[in-house]
């Protein structure tokens, strides 16, 4: 199978971050690179995201209630809710583009991983899922075939806001014929 080297990101996405966000992004990075595969570490990564959509889904009263029974305080401005649901999708790439710097693979090797790379705010993410799905014809047809059989991932691919051609074309993969 292709081996395609992935360029480290020129800039973090973490630098400017607070401490409980780095710690929060770090402890969903552990969690993911204890799967033995790309293909348990994109259902990892998937149901963290899915789970993380769902949170900003909820009311402010219904966060604040969720809170108090985990003796969890809210962040700052989690409390008034705002705009958070429907932001969800520009914030999806940056937290898959952050656990991805995290785990600072060297190489994509499969579809699932390709495809997970394509979610990533990174553009040298992104273009080592590119790369890898150009380099021969079966790996593009293997990672659609990843978007097409995982409702969950196509579900993430649909709703993140990532820039390019590639994300978007694996997005209609993913509707239902």
């Amino acid at each position: 199978m292709t081996s395609i080297p992935v360029t480290q990101p020129a800039r973090s996405v973490l630098d400017d971050a607070p401490d409980n966000l780095k710690a929060f992004v770090g402890s969903l990075s552990d969690k993911v690179a204890q799967g033995a595969n790309w293909m348990v570490r994109k259902k990892t990564l998937c149901d963290y995201m899915l789970s993380l959509g769902a949170y900003l889904a909820l009311t402010p009263a219904e966060r604040q209630e969720l809170a108090g029974v985990t003796g969890q305080e809210l962040p700052p401005g989690d409390q008034e809710g705002g705009d958070l649901p429907s932001r969800f999708g520009e914030l999806l790439p940056f937290y898959v583009g952050a656990i991805l710097e995290t785990l600072a693979e060297e190489h994509v090797a499969s579809a699932e991983q390709a495809a997970v790379y394509v979610l990533s705010i990174h553009p040298e993410h992104q273009a080592a899922a590119e790369a890898w799905m150009m380099a021969d014809p079966r790996n593009a047809k293997a990672v659609r075939k990843v978007v097409r059989g995982d409702k969950r991932f196509a579900t993430l691919l649909k709703t993140a806001r990532v820039p390019g051609a590639r994300s978007n074309a694996l997005a209609e993969e993913g509707k239902p014929s």
